[in-house]
């Protein structure tokens, strides 16, 4: 267990060996607490990038790569270990993400019947760019499809076809979504790492994505993923329909999606976690 420091940190009164920051706005709180011995910087993604150029808070985004005094960077996502040396000039420790295996489990579907599409993302955030998800939705036959819809924060849309909404589901439920559908169609622009089509591969389901630098890491096209590019719906509903209508095909994503989970595995991993935080 270890312990998370309150914003306000101007009345501590300890000595701390390593303190993490976790996001730009704790940069600067861990800046400023003198009894702290080592500091590390966790960058999980391009932050700035969270904010218009109107908004005050994307400078200050900006500045939390180029602290004031030392800190030893880590990052989740091979992207932002390059951006952090190349923009920034800092050299990051690279630490993979994983995934608990025991939870996502592997089941196996029917694909006979009707097919069920999961969306996961808050359809409120550009970024995510889930509009276009159900664009792609509208092209099909959903005589032959159930839609379902994950979301933490907003709500569907008016304009959404969405058979099953699932708001704000405790974490320990969201594997049996994953598993009770067949293709996860996930087309975020932006992410640090994006771990909706990896849970989707671990639990035996098909992923139709957009490429970006959090899901290029791991997903690879025609091996474990059918990628489209971006605006091209019509495409998009190709790949939906190659998994359903191509056995080899899916069979093959299929398979080489457990092993890419497989090699995510927390277990298989955490050893080398600990050594970076060290």
């Amino acid at each position: 267990i270890y312990p998370i420091l309150p914003i306000d940190s101007s009345k501590l009164n300890l000595h701390i060996d390593t303190a993490i920051a976790t996001m730009w706005v704790t940069v600067s709180m861990i800046e400023n607490i003198s009894c702290i011995d080592k500091r590390m910087y966790l960058v999980q993604n391009f932050e700035t990038d969270f904010y218009d150029f109107s908004d005050p808070l994307k400078r200050k985004a900006q500045q939390s790569y180029d602290p004031r005094i030392p800190f030893t960077f880590l990052t989740v996502s091979k992207w932002c270990q390059k951006w952090l040396k190349d923009d920034f000039h800092q050299e990051s420790l690279y630490i993979p993400n994983g995934i608990e295996r025991n939870r996502f489990n592997t089941v196996n579907r029917n694909w006979n019947g009707k097919i069920r599409i999961l969306i996961e993302g808050d359809c409120e955030v550009a970024h995510k760019n889930v509009d276009e998800s159900f664009q792609i939705i509208n092209q099909l036959d959903l005589n032959r499809f159930e839609i379902w819809y994950m979301s933490y924060n907003a709500k569907p849309k008016d304009w959404y076809h969405v058979d099953r909404f699932f708001h704000r589901i405790p974490y320990h439920e969201v594997p049996s979504i994953y598993k009770q559908c067949h293709i996860l169609l996930k087309t975020s622009l932006l992410e640090s790492f994006s771990y909706p089509p990896l849970e989707m591969m671990a639990t035996g389901g098909c992923v139709v994505a957009l490429a970006n630098d959090g899901n290029i890491e791991y997903l690879k096209n025609e091996v474990n993923c059918l990628f489209y590019p971006e605006k091209n719906l019509q495409e998009a509903k190709n790949c939906i329909y190659k998994i359903i209508e191509d056995e080899n095909l899916r069979n093959r994503l299929i398979e080489n999606g457990i092993k890419c989970a497989d090699e995510r595995n927390w277990e298989e991993i955490e050893k080398d976690i600990m050594i970076a935080y060290q």
